[in-house]
């Protein structure tokens, strides 16, 4: 469940890369909800841990990074340029490098590129894809809520995603709602997340978001990859750290969309996804809360339970044998 539980940490704060960085430890619990048919196979096939979400601990100790989250665990090596997929139960590890990471996005890359290709192989000349802006509005709401051992205060952050020169409404586009309850600095807590801007910062030269888990989604909706620029380039402003962080990210379809996804089942992954969502929504069954027009894609919500400026040792186990 470590791709689970790694959707949204990354977006929570940006920090500068040259930082320099310390021992620090980590808990969090997270959940990950999906919208629509995805949600619906997750629900059925994912087991305790998709629904009532799981517990990690995150340590840093120089140039590595180790996750572990029940009987599985990742360890990034920034100076090796490599990743250590760790098997607790069996006692094993694969290795993944970042150059084979970087290969892997390019091809998701070039597959949603295909697809949209194919989609649009009726028109005579294909047409350049719109230009988009980000609006935000973010809103301190008065509520106060101790969590842990934090004395925290809400602060929602939306950032709307429209083609230029339009209104949500006329266009269609993304919003991406971020639930915020702040309580004060946590050393601990920004360590861990400078070293995963510094991580993707050296794996894919952009830290502001965590590609390796969306390079799909990313690339199939460039809407998500500008909210989530915009919305960790807007966090970096706040006064003090998130406790508690809820991410949610609806697509918005512009007027008549939905009913040609209907007839074409969209374009790549997540537009055949979205349409059948849609489809599942406009039936009376989808989901009650989202606004007409609206597709919720998914929701995260990470606590942090505990934080430390230690880690233990974070070395690949003596033990492990290589797959």
């Amino acid at each position: 469940m470590v791709p689970i539980r790694s959707l949204c940490i990354t977006a929570a704060l940006s920090l500068a890369a040259s930082v320099c960085l310390a021992d620090a430890t980590v808990e969090q619990h997270t959940t990950v909800h999906f919208g629509g048919v995805v949600g619906g196979i997750v629900n059925v096939f994912g087991g305790r841990a998709a629904r009532e979400g799981v517990d990690s601990t995150t340590s840093v100790k120089g140039p590595r990074r180790l996750t572990v989250t029940g009987e599985t665990g990742e360890l990034v090596d920034l100076s090796a340029e490599k990743i250590y997929r760790l098997d607790y139960g069996r006692k094993t590890y694969k290795v993944v490098t970042f150059d084979e990471l970087r290969k892997q996005l390019e091809d998701a890359k070039k597959r949603a590129a295909e697809q949209a290709d194919d989609a649009d192989d009726d028109k005579a000349k294909k047409k350049e894809g719109p230009e988009y802006e980000v609006d935000f509005d973010v809103r301190e709401t008065g509520k106060k809520e101790k969590i842990g051992d934090y004395d925290t205060h809400e602060v929602l952050v939306t950032a709307t995603v429209h083609e230029k020169g339009k209104k949500l409404a006329q266009s269609g586009g993304a919003v991406l709602t971020a639930d915020l309850w702040m309580g004060p600095r946590i050393p601990a807590l920004r360590e861990v997340l400078a070293f995963n801007e510094k991580y993707f910062r050296q794996l894919y030269g952009d830290p502001s978001a965590e590609m390796q888990q969306m390079a799909v989604l990313m690339a199939s909706t460039p809407t998500f990859a500008k909210a989530m620029k915009a919305f960790a380039a807007k966090r970096s402003s706040f006064e003090g750290d998130a406790v508690r962080t809820t991410l949610t990210f609806e697509s918005v379809a512009a007027p008549g969309q939905e009913a040609k996804d209907e007839d074409s089942g969209g374009g790549g992954v997540v537009g055949g996804l979205l349409s059948r969502a849609m489809k599942k929504r406009n039936s009376g069954s989808g989901d009650a809360a989202s606004a007409p027009g609206h597709s919720k894609l998914f929701e995260s919500t990470t606590d942090v339970l505990r934080a430390s400026t230690s880690a233990s040792d974070v070395a690949l186990p003596a033990d492990f044998k290589q797959k």
